[in-house]
């Protein structure tokens, strides 16, 4: 069986199949650009922990500091204390 087309029917087929074409590109294109927004917004995310993290951290190694001069003080304020108790 052998089915003729006139180039009319040809024509809107083939727009048809085009425009289905393009209607699936355009799915899988924006689901690629909705997975690339994704993935900037939770590296953003993970960019703003990491920076508060080392806020934290810097914090933390300047209290750590801080302590180390309080017991180098206190150790030698006792060392003086403990001679001057012996003399």
């Amino acid at each position: 069986m052998e089915l003729k087309l006139d180039k009319t029917t040809k024509i809107l087929l083939g727009a048809i199949a085009f425009g289905l074409f393009l209607n699936a590109s355009n799915v899988f294109i924006d689901k690629a650009h909705a997975n690339d927004w994704d993935l900037v917004v939770e590296l953003n995310k993970s960019n703003v922990k990491i920076d508060r993290m080392q806020e934290n951290l810097n914090i933390i190694d300047k209290n750590v500091r801080v302590l180390e001069k309080i017991i180098d003080t206190a150790e030698k304020n006792l060392t003086a204390a403990i001679n001057n108790a012996c003399k």
